[in-house]
């Protein structure tokens, strides 16, 4: 077996395309090496056949070991790469998780006692909240496996489409803000803001669509039937998501949009009444709760503040 007919061989291994160059020639070396050690000693010509027979045996099962090593090589690579789908931009409530923390594809992420806020690359921000299980497949689809996820696709930014897979309903949405309570058992879907509409599973014909104000449910037992209620947008189970807000730098930026901002963290209306919406503000309200961010600004501002039915009236004192 010549130098010829062990490149012959091992051409189907030197051309792998996914196989690097020193794989490939390191596989010839080790092949050449042996076929060379038994050469050198081969018996006189009358026991030559056995020995070439050996030679040969002892190429092939090299050449064997080899490609299986490869085939392995090649399986382990071929496998899907990480791909980074989301950054947690909030925590609350335990330390297992960090702010700026890469979430990635198919990685399951199990809250535990911690309230997360993930933003994605497209600006769209999913809140999860303690004791749920969810797995991003990619930028636009996410599985709920468990609990509760608050999604806020604002229009303005834009946002990719994100559709929501429960094992009882999809979830598709228009430029909203909607909750999705799942526990196996049964499927509430509250739209704050928007448009939802809930499929099949693994189905894009929509059973039913909702509005703001406007809560879908479903159960295990009669998944065909979809029961229709109303909920208000300062509905207490909202409340569990404003311990995680959207960041906001206040620093330059007026008292009408940092309203705007507390508005769709908080569900709850603004009125001002005499108070001037172009007061520039400064400082950080970072680690705030919308509420107590909007307490602080008013005393910096000298603003008072007060709520009639679920709406909040800011005024100059």
């Amino acid at each position: 077996m010549n130098d010829e007919e062990i490149q012959k061989a091992l051409r189907p291994l030197r051309d792998a395309p996914r196989i690097p160059t020193d794989r490939r020639e390191a596989a010839f070396e080790r092949i050449r090496t042996e076929w060379k050690a038994g050469l050198a000693e081969q018996q006189p010509a009358t026991t030559r056949t056995p020995k070439r027979r050996w030679m040969f045996a002892t190429a092939a099962s090299v050449l064997l070991v080899l490609f299986s090593g490869v085939l392995f090589w090649v399986s382990r690579n071929a496998e899907a790469p990480r791909m980074q789908i989301a950054t947690i931009s909030g925590v609350h409530g335990d330390e297992s998780f960090h702010n700026d923390e890469p979430i990635y594809n198919e990685q399951t992420i199990n809250t535990g006692a911690a309230t997360l806020s993930m933003r994605l690359a497209s600006g769209l921000v999913v809140r999860a909240a303690p004791d749920s299980e969810l797995i991003f497949s990619d930028e636009s689809h996410l599985r709920l496996n468990k609990g509760r996820i608050f999604v806020d696709s604002n229009p303005s930014t834009h946002n990719n489409t994100l559709l929501v897979k429960t094992a009882l309903g999809d979830i598709q949405h228009l430029g909203t803000q909607y909750l999705v309570d799942y526990d196996q058992e049964r499927l509430h879907v509250s739209v704050r803001e928007g448009v939802i509409a809930l499929q099949k599973p693994e189905e894009r014909r929509s059973l039913a669509t909702a509005a703001a104000g406007e809560q879908l449910s479903v159960t295990v037992a009669n998944p065909q039937a979809i029961e229709r209620t109303s909920v208000s947008a300062t509905d207490e189970r909202w409340s569990w998501i404003e311990t995680v807000p959207s960041p906001i730098d206040i620093d330059g930026v007026s008292l009408g949009t940092f309203l705007a901002w507390y508005e769709r963290e908080t569900g709850h209306r603004v009125t001002l009444q005499n108070a001037d919406p172009d007061i520039r503000l400064n400082g950080s309200v970072t680690g705030l709760t919308p509420d107590d961010a909007l307490a602080a600004i008013a005393v910096a501002v000298e603003l008072d503040v007060s709520r009639r039915d679920g709406e909040v009236l800011i005024s100059k004192p």
